[in-house]
């Protein structure tokens, strides 16, 4: 797949993301990052578009389109002056909802999914915890059955969208015994007693997305709560974590390509000595490094997106897709940044807010040294 040969359709859809982007997202973001709230409007407005279920069936109000149309949403919408906007989003349409679209009951997705798509509601994925990010079995919140309910206690660390969710994809240890087939996912609704979301945490990047520690304190929800099968929770959360991974390359992918035209474009206005700064030898190779890296990114995105399918295991090659847009993206923006000089450190100007972003990229959904760690297990097999 070319990403730089969009079809009619994809090219409409992606045309879309840009004017509802210069319309209701870029004149507002500096204030939202003085908030470090996106508000809630946000995400019926881009639910009403379809923006929030472009891969999901039309049953549940998705647009029923293939995966390149996630893809297309998250590249598109990072361009919107404000990677915290963009992940709070992000996390609703393609990292809090896949699970409970492929696993989930009809009941499940009814009351759940159906108001995640239209925007109605705001969702989060509770994975992480104080104890233990990237390793996820090492997890000590736990869930038990009592009769027609689970029970949960623990706590949960770093949860996006945390502050305003009015449910929780939520992982759980539900059996010591069995390893990896000892957790369950569940839904779990942000109003149940027992459930306290803490403060919103102070963060040093992603000002506009808002972040919180959430409590369960004998937490109690229906069984018909559980997604899937009782104790699959961590491979579901495991192939969760793919279209995770996915997305966060195009997010990276997205913040590179509108830092990387911003960046053209002063370099044709800035004087240096007498002389436009893109027309130094050494401005014009550093765009032609980043243009490369880009270049091979996006083709391995598109070979990526080539072959997702929820049944086939790209474990290797999406863990090497997300390692490469995590470390490609620093070195871009540090460029960028380098290339304004000191308007670059002004938080006024987009470049400086996405270098500040760029190093949550390296850190969530897995942190470099765990896709290094996947890939090597892969290369020995």
């Amino acid at each position: 797949m070319d990403l730089n040969q969009l079809n009619e359709e994809q090219s409409l859809f992606r045309d879309s993301i840009r004017k509802f982007v210069d319309s209701e997202i870029r004149p507002y973001v500096l204030d939202w990052e003085i908030s470090e709230l996106t508000p809630r409007e946000i995400w019926k407005k881009c639910g009403e578009l379809g923006y929030l279920g472009a891969a999901y069936p039309e049953k549940w109000g998705g647009l029923n389109a293939d995966k390149i149309f996630s893809f297309i949403w998250a590249s598109e919408i990072a361009k919107c002056g404000s990677l915290g906007v963009a992940m709070g989003l992000t996390v609703q349409s393609d990292m809090a909802t896949p699970a409970l679209a492929r696993f989930g009951s009809d009941y499940l997705r009814d009351l759940y999914l159906k108001p995640a798509i239209s925007g109605d509601v705001i969702c989060s994925i509770a994975v992480s915890e104080p104890g233990c990010g990237s390793d996820v079995a090492a997890m000590q919140t736990r869930a038990r059955r009592s009769g027609d309910e689970w029970v949960l206690n623990g706590r949960k660390m770093f949860i996006t969208n945390g502050t305003q969710a009015d449910f929780l994809t939520l992982l759980a240890k539900t059996d010591e015994t069995k390893g990896h087939h000892g957790f369950s996912l569940f839904i779990v609704p942000c109003d149940t007693k027992g459930l306290d979301r803490g403060k919103k945490l102070k963060k040093t990047c992603f000002q506009s997305s808002d972040t919180a520690e959430i409590y369960l304190d004998d937490v109690r929800i229906p069984a018909s709560h559980l997604i899937g099968e009782e104790g699959e929770g961590f491979i579901y959360q495991m192939q969760q974590f793919q279209d995770e991974r996915l997305i966060g390359s195009a997010l990276s992918i997205g913040a590179m390509e509108h830092c990387y035209d911003l960046t053209r474009r002063y370099a044709t206005e800035r004087e240096v000595f007498g002389k436009q700064l893109d027309r130094w030898q050494i401005t014009r190779h550093k765009f032609a490094q980043m243009a490369s890296e880009l270049t091979m990114l996006k083709c391995m995105a598109g070979q990526c997106l080539d072959w997702f399918h929820p049944k086939r295991d790209y474990t290797r090659e999406i863990s090497m897709l997300k390692l490469m847009s995590a470390q490609i993206q620093q070195r871009v923006l540090d460029e960028c940044v380098q290339i304004y000089g000191g308007y670059g450190l002004m938080s006024e100007y987009e470049v400086a807010r996405y270098f500040r972003d760029s190093k949550l990229m390296a850190i969530g959904a897995g942190t470099n040294e765990v896709m290094k760690e996947i890939i090597a297990k892969t290369e020995r097999s």
